[in-house]
């Protein structure tokens, strides 16, 4: 449970069960192009200069996301759109938390996709790119496709991944990549699985903390070898072309020596032991 930051930012596939099976029913009907193949920079490409043909809100919650319908003509898609951009000296939470600097920004769900390039982690997290829509500033992030339940719902219903191995490879990469990014909003609800089982992670609008320090040390115990080599391998200017300006230069030094300590215990448990995640899509 978050400690320090107000609650969880409700996300726009964050649907019951019900809603999604709708959802599944009217898509459809608008020739939305959610089973065909897209290349990362096809996706890129079209929420970045797409015609966005409607909005809606999705949430009554403060940073007011809307989900939208994109088309270039041949394609149609949806999108998530987040335009919030906050940030409090000092946030207190109504359990009585305290978070300094906080920040809850969409820059964040840019710079997560960025870094998840960077990490080879495109199968897990979703395309999201800047755009200006309505006039602000916002992440227009690609709608994840074929949701079966969040994760909320599969622990609520004891529904069991019918691969073990595969989904612990999973939630270790979640927990890492967490922890790299000091994420201060994981919940349930924003952890998608699709129907092939894959797990998505979403909703990073409250991470980048630029604090040098791990936020649950405890969280990291194991994961796949693709994902540790990459991790040794991630350089700061690599992390500056790619995430620059969406964080700042104390987040990035901060992420740097994160990455440090991450490959540190890694090391220590013996990591890179089991094997790489078969749907981990790499960039093409």
């Amino acid at each position: 449970m978050r400690r320090a930051c107000p609650p969880p930012v409700q996300h726009p596939v964050r649907l019951r069960l019900p809603a999604i099976i709708l959802t599944a029913l009217v898509l459809p009907a608008l020739d939305l192009a959610g089973s065909e193949q897209w290349t990362l920079a096809e996706k890129e490409q079209f929420q970045s200069t797409a015609t966005i043909i409607s909005q809606e809100p999705i949430s009554k919650g403060i940073t007011k996301p809307k989900k939208a319908i994109l088309t270039d003509g041949p394609r149609t898609h949806a999108a998530h759109i987040q335009t919030i951009d906050l940030y409090l000296p000092l946030f207190k939470g109504v359990d009585g938390s305290e978070e300094r600097e906080f920040k809850d920004s969409w820059k964040f769900n840019v710079a997560a996709y960025r870094l998840a390039k960077l990490l080879h982690l495109t199968g897990m997290v979703p395309v999201s790119v800047p755009r200006v829509v309505d006039g602000k500033a916002a992440a227009v992030s690609w709608w994840v496709d074929d949701v079966l339940m969040d994760e909320r719902e599969r622990v609520n219903t004891h529904i069991s991944p019918p691969d073990a191995v595969r989904w612990r490879d999973q939630m270790d990469t979640v927990r890492t990549f967490d922890q790299l990014i000091y994420n201060m909003d994981r919940s349930q609800d924003n952890l998608l699985i699709s129907a092939d089982w894959n797990v998505w992670m979403i909703d990073h609008t409250r991470a980048f903390r630029k604090w040098p320090t791990l936020r649950n040390p405890a969280m990291i115990t194991q994961c796949n070898r693709d994902l540790f080599q990459a991790l040794k391998a991630l350089t700061r200017a690599a992390v500056e072309r790619e995430l620059s300006p969406y964080v700042t230069e104390e987040e990035i030094s901060a992420l740097m020596v994160r990455r440090d300590l991450i490959v540190a215990l890694l090391t220590e448990h013996g990591t890179g032991q089991h094997s790489s995640l078969p749907s981990a899509g790499a960039v093409r």
